[in-house]
């Protein structure tokens, strides 16, 4: 194992992940709200290592082939939601949001 897997596998077994990032719900959205985008970046790398070595289990890992492994695969992203003026998480990437949102307001504003 190289020294920086070393260095994160013992970062983050040494923190209490609901001490270090405080979540609550967004009233708007209903998804969690995170402060500032520190955290909730800082909750998707823990995040990935926690799915990380819950799939180095063997019974998961032949599950995860079958392909219950692969939505946790997918890339997340933060964004600033006007609502609650926090954070959020989400898997969609911001470009497709937009052409979507783009689509929706030439469809029934115009």
């Amino acid at each position: 194992m190289s020294n920086y897997k070393h260095f994160v596998d013992t970062v983050f077994y040494s923190i209490e992940i609901n001490e270090v990032v405080e979540r609550r719900k967004c009233r708007a959205t209903g998804k969690v709200r995170f402060n500032g985008a520190a955290e909730a970046t800082f909750f998707i790398h823990w995040l990935k290592w926690r799915i990380r070595k819950w799939l180095k289990n063997p019974v998961r890992r032949k599950h995860r082939n079958k392909g219950f492994g692969a939505k946790t695969a997918t890339p997340r992203y933060v964004y600033y939601c006007e609502f609650c003026e926090g954070y959020h998480i989400t898997k969609e990437h911001p470009y497709d949001y937009q052409q979507k949102k783009e689509k929706y307001h030439g469809k029934y504003f115009e």
